[in-house]
């Protein structure tokens, strides 16, 4: 099998792992109708998952050549790391702490006072933080209604092993208290997962001739 080929099966191998994940936490969500809570770096490893096999083929080019390769293809794969590298260092900054999908305003709110609450933190809120007195540190809560989606994250990098126990007390909020579901970001991440198995399956079926 022609090296091609084997890339053509690497796209499909990331895009069924990444389309599975995707249908997942829409399935989850919509099975077991509560939010789900989970690290937001989880996500950004399954993004930088999808962007590995456009790195990966950049050196395609040099390892085909059978003579003189064009200065542009001999840069192009130095290109591509450095800019996986930079797409690590951003995801890894703006994808600390954790994600939260199927909440609004108020389920939200509720679900991060209580687990402030359970674990003695005392905190005073503010327009775009809540302080945490006790610890003298910075937890950043961003909710969007609209999707469903909320993230927390510690500013102080000495406590961010509080944005666990945060976000675990929240999980058991959620478990054990009936609340009401935003359902429209389990809905969409259902229906691209269902698409991407789709038309990575179809592809499969097709051939290689319509991608390369």
């Amino acid at each position: 099998m022609g090296l091609m080929n084997w890339m053509l099966v690497f796209y499909g191998i990331v895009g069924i792992t990444f389309g599975l994940y995707v249908f997942g936490i829409g399935l989850w969500g919509l099975v077991n109708q509560r939010p789900l809570v989970f690290p937001a770096r989880q996500l950004m490893w399954f993004l930088l998952l999808c962007y590995l096999p456009i790195t990966v083929q950049s050196f395609v080019p040099l390892l085909n050549s059978r003579g003189p390769v064009n200065s542009f293809f001999i840069m192009l794969p130095f290109i591509q790391i450095a800019m996986m590298m930079l797409l690590v260092f951003v995801f890894w900054r703006q994808m600390s702490g954790y994600m939260i999908f199927g909440v609004s305003d108020d389920t939200f709110r509720d679900g991060l006072i209580s687990a402030l609450t359970k674990l003695n933190l005392p905190f005073k809120e503010t327009i775009s933080k809540i302080k945490l007195t006790g610890l003298d540190a910075d937890l950043q809560a961003s909710v969007a209604s609209w999707m469903g989606t909320a993230q927390i994250r510690m500013n102080q990098p000495q406590h961010v092993r509080y944005t666990k126990d945060i976000a675990g007390e929240m999980d058991v909020y959620y478990k054990n208290n009936a609340v009401k579901v935003q359902r429209i970001t389990f809905i969409i991440y259902l229906l691209v997962g269902s698409l991407m198995i789709i038309f990575v399956s179809a592809m499969a079926l097709i051939g290689p001739r319509f991608l390369f």
